[in-house]
């Protein structure tokens, strides 16, 4: 079996605010057709990643080569679904953190994602959404087999 070529492994991890409206149903169907069109197109472009979504923020993160990623960020950057993109990480890492899937969801707890909506309120606990970012992307990389591509995240 010969070893995956990772020398233009890049990845780039982002927060921004929701700009969905409607009611729950509406938003859940924005966020489906969300993940929907990502695993299509992140599936061609060889991207891997993964999205959560809080009700008020997206955190979201890709990696693949640096230009498959950075034209993926150009397209989400570009989305009115969201506003205030923030990046958090961003640049060459040694290993994927997102196996196979091409965009995995993570569904944080009522207590992560309080604690990562609380972060534009509370301007201590930004370093701690950083920590919260960080920690998805430990668990996907901990849990590389969990069943079918959406995850309980809990913080």
């Amino acid at each position: 079996m010969t070893e995956p070529d990772h020398t233009d492994l890049f990845r780039l991890v982002y927060r921004s605010r929701s700009a969905i409206g409607g009611d729950a149903e509406e938003v859940h169907r924005q966020v489906d057709k969300i993940l929907t069109v990502s695993r299509s197109r992140n599936g061609q472009a060889g991207v891997t990643g993964a999205l959560m979504f809080t009700g008020l923020f997206f955190v979201q993160a890709l990696e693949g080569p640096a230009t498959a990623v950075e034209a993926a960020f150009d397209r989400i950057c570009c989305d009115l679904r969201h506003t205030g993109i923030e990046v958090v990480e961003c640049g060459p890492v040694l290993e994927p953190a997102f196996g196979e899937w091409s965009m995995s969801h993570l569904v944080p707890t009522a207590d992560a994602g309080a604690l990562l909506n609380r972060v534009e309120h509370d301007t201590e606990l930004a370093d701690a959404a950083v920590a919260a970012m960080k920690l998805m992307i430990a668990l996907i990389r901990f849990e590389p087999h969990a069943i079918g591509p959406t995850r309980q995240l809990v913080v």
